[in-house]
């Protein structure tokens, strides 16, 4: 089965992680001839230095270079002339930009909605608009439509009831971030990290829901005096001076800190030495964060939203969406009760270890079998 993969994104953020765990396991199996397209214009970010492939899976794949920026109409007419050069039995892509014109068997991965579902995250109208262009092309060309999780489902068929009976979920996974080994802290981070911390993702956007976190961490820190709030991310002053309420002490404002932008390897061992990571995220097409916590046996607390229940099972503790109280409440359990820290470390181990890319490359190679299958049938009825 010969494959085109649109890798555009793979030095991206969150959609970059799926790309290159996704690729990387189905580059190693023998049953798939695989073509990657690769973009030169690229987002800014930590994962930019490291190539999708390494040499030995690099060898088996053809790679093929897009010049232009995948969200633009020259983006897809790019995509386009690669599957017509490549000729694929089926294009997938890996993110919702598709190419021009569209070659069926087509297999598009839709991560959420969040700009269209989550207030404020895009105020552009116009970005928004482009954003619901794609999407919308996406589920019209489609043959079939993969999700992170199950919930995504429900959220695709309530804006596009056309892709209705057509979405597949197939979890994604952290063992090839488990498997890589932490690096040793310096300066600031080493002197953070020598005291107990709550450790969390630092992004500001509006579903991240940091505001609750911060007011929960309040409460904690009256009791709990050594304890610190790290949020993982780049250092946003100005955030903490408008969210963090004006009568709070300066004794407990000095106790939350962005890290800065982090290593991977540093990533690891902020969650190995962690009293608790917590993930008050309200809207999450699958959430990596938590079961990157787990696998580096930090006990997780988050929020019973969107998709994490069914990301995180009774591997973490779930709390209420939005709700300071149960979340400080939930943090001080787990930081005083001994017996509930450990069950929910080995609970969370276990977790992270169900989900591997390789399970998830298998998964989809069925669809692509399916969606084959199907094709063949249309043009031989």
């Amino acid at each position: 089965m010969r494959v085109l993969l649109d890798c555009r994104m793979g030095s991206w953020s969150g959609v970059g992680r799926y790309t290159v765990g996704l690729t990387r396991a189905l580059a190693a199996r023998d049953d798939v001839e695989l073509a990657i397209a690769v973009g030169r214009v690229i987002q800014n970010s930590p994962a930019a230095a490291e190539p999708i492939l390494p040499p030995e899976l690099a060898s088996r794949v053809t790679e093929h270079v897009a010049s232009s920026h995948p969200f633009s109409p020259a983006g897809a007419f790019n995509l386009g002339r690669i599957a017509r050069k490549v000729a694929p039995d089926v294009t997938h892509c890996l993110h919702f930009p598709t190419p021009f014109p569209a070659k069926r068997p087509l297999v598009v991965t839709m991560h959420d909605l969040s700009p269209l579902m989550v207030s404020g995250l895009m105020p552009s109208a116009a970005r928004r608009a482009v954003y619901r262009f794609w999407n919308k092309r996406a589920v019209r060309i489609a043959s079939r439509i993969i999700v992170d999780a199950a919930f995504s489902v429900g959220e695709i068929g309530r804006v596009f009831p056309n892709a209705a009976g057509r979405i597949t979920p197939i979890a994604i996974a952290v063992d090839d971030f488990s498997v890589g080994q932490p690096e040793p802290l310096a300066g600031m981070l080493a002197d953070l990290s020598r005291q107990p911390y709550v450790l969390s993702m630092g992004s500001t956007r509006p579903h991240k829901d940091i505001p609750s976190l911060l007011t929960a961490f309040i409460r904690l820190a009256t009791t709990h005096m050594d304890l610190r709030l790290l949020l993982v991310g780049a250092a946003d002053p100005v955030y903490l001076t408008t969210h963090l309420p004006a009568e709070t002490p300066t004794a407990i404002r000095e106790r939350v800190t962005f890290t800065g932008r982090v290593s991977d390897g540093q990533l690891r061992t902020l969650y190995s030495g962690a009293a608790v990571f917590a993930f008050p995220s309200l809207y999450e097409g699958f959430g990596l964060p938590p079961l990157e916590a787990m696998a580096f046996g930090a006990p997780v607390v988050a929020v019973e939203a969107a998709s994490l229940p069914e990301v995180a099972g009774e591997a973490a503790l779930l709390v209420a969406p939005g709700d300071p109280v149960a979340l400080a409440t939930a943090i001080g359990r787990v930081l005083t009760e001994p017996t509930l820290r450990e069950s929910l470390i080995t609970a969370g181990r276990l977790r992270a270890a169900e989900l591997t890319w390789a399970a998830t490359a298998e998964a989809t190679m069925r669809v692509y079998r399916e969606v084959i299958r199907d094709s063949s049938r249309l043009f031989s009825s």
